[in-house]
């Protein structure tokens, strides 16, 4: 794989999951602290940015880095680690979710 094949999936990628997370170029731009028009770069194949540039957005598309040059289709072995960060974060809105539950019921 070359340099241009590799920039055309970071690109495609970042904007499918955008996509498929119901963000806009805008709201991308605000959680990965990027500017709308840069993100646009990024997403047309202009720019790709720099390590933290990737790894702001990967955080705010809550991905993996590396997911980001993922050919798409292609299935991710999730090792021990973020399966229990996801087990973590489902359990904290777990709770939030009872406790409003709680709440709504006692009244």
């Amino acid at each position: 794989m070359n340099g241009n094949e590799l920039s055309k999936i970071y690109a495609e990628n970042i904007k499918r999951i955008r996509l498929l997370k119901g963000m806009s170029q805008e709201q991308l731009a605000d959680l990965s602290k990027i500017t709308p028009p840069y993100i646009s770069e990024i997403e047309n194949q202009r720019k790709i940015g720099s390590f933290e540039t990737i790894s702001a957005i990967a955080n705010a598309l809550e991905v993996e880095p590396y997911e980001l040059f993922l050919p798409q289709g292609t299935v991710i072995s999730h090792n021990e680690k973020r399966t229990k960060d996801l087990m973590k974060r489902l359990r904290s809105n777990f709770s939030e979710l009872v406790d409003t539950m709680e709440e709504f019921l006692k009244d």
